[in-house]
């Protein structure tokens, strides 16, 4: 692991000006030409240049057309195109970024705690697993994965968009509940006539970073109704969880081993007893109570002044909260919402 290096500038700095902004382009381009002749596949690196410091990885061997033909079975196939430019996606050098120090993390976590206080037990679990790979030489953010177990409404999906906003990682969502297979998280077998990429193979293809954030909500409610699908499909996803296994990943669409190893999880339920155990083992489990009347009233307050709306929406919703005609974060959130709209239409008239 890298030890004892200092992040300094990066690729998120806005130029001040035209010539600024040429000189962030050459930097950019200069990295990108030691990066692709110093990268080792698997191994973490960290090039200092000319004040643009980035840890970056190569996640998977680049493969000539020949191979990548026989590897999938022929050449006749109306996805060859298609997987080229997968293939060329994944072997582009791909950097490490979010939260690269302790301070970092903890302003980051900080940051989302602010806007999401019911979910104070995550985020600490979240923040100790990220400083524990800092303290391991890690310069960019990565924790444990984190399921978060809570009743519906809480507030779940919108905690993990906050968490890829305020990190600057690229966040692929998946709705489990939506899903009749596997497909969109693992690869259907390429040699198949109705073979796909799986959303994660092709967000990291086009993503500049390797430790993106995976969503997977809804876990729980997720069906496999392919011909060897299990009771409980979390079965088949522990192979990504592993460090070992998820550095070696072979996509089943591609026929290409992938190091899956940098990528964060978060696994959002409302019913974690349908997950499977060795799926559990490899995580750190979060289990939330329902938010209390008087979170959700302070939640409201703080939502209305952040949104710049009328201050005596206060009393009214948390007279609401109280009677029980709201009991949820995300009723709080639509009716907020319609508030807002309100407002606005009235802004315009």
């Amino acid at each position: 692991m890298m030890k004892n290096w200092k992040m300094t500038s990066g690729p998120g700095l806005e130029p001040d000006d035209d010539d600024d902004e040429a000189l962030q382009r050459l930097m950019r381009s200069d990295f990108a030409l030691e990066a692709n002749d110093r990268a080792i596949l698997g191994k973490p690196r960290l090039l200092a240049l000319r004040d643009y410091d980035r840890p970056f990885i190569r996640i998977t061997h680049a493969v000539s057309d020949d191979e990548q033909i026989a590897r999938r079975g022929g050449d006749e196939r109306r996805d060859r195109h298609a997987v080229r430019r997968l293939i060329q996606g994944l072997g582009e050098i791909k950097t490490l970024a979010g939260p690269g120090t302790s301070e970092d993390v903890d302003e980051f976590v900080a940051k989302v705690f602010a806007e999401a206080p019911n979910f104070g037990p995550a985020l600490e679990a979240l923040r100790q697993s990220a400083q524990v790979h800092i303290r391991g030489g890690a310069r960019w953010l990565q924790f444990r994965p984190l399921v978060i177990e809570s009743s519906p409404g809480a507030g779940k999906t919108r905690l993990a968009k906050l968490l890829a906003e305020t990190s600057g990682l690229q966040m692929v969502y998946l709705d489990c509940a939506a899903m009749t297979n596997m497909s969109p998280i693992i690869s259907q077998d390429g040699t198949w006539g109705n073979s796909r990429q799986s959303d994660i193979m092709q967000a990291l293809a086009s993503s500049a970073s390797a430790n993106v954030i995976v969503v997977l909500d809804e876990l729980d409610k997720l069906r496999d109704f392919s011909r060897h699908g299990s009771p409980k499909p979390s079965e088949a996803l522990v192979g990504l969880l592993e460090r070992h296994s998820a550095a070696s990943h072979m996509d089943n669409f591609l026929q290409l081993a992938v190091d899956l190893s940098f990528i964060n999880w978060i696994i959002l339920v409302n019913d974690m007893t349908r997950l499977s155990q060795p799926f559990l083992d490899r995580c750190k489990v979060i289990q939330l109570a329902p938010p209390t009347a008087t979170e959700i009233a302070t939640i409201a307050a703080r939502e209305i002044e952040r949104r710049g709306l009328e201050p005596e929406l206060v009393a009214a919703i948390t007279k609401a909260v109280q009677s029980g005609k709201i009991t949820s974060l995300r009723t709080l959130h639509k009716l907020l919402d319609a508030a807002a709209a309100a407002s606005a239409r009235s802004i315009l008239h």
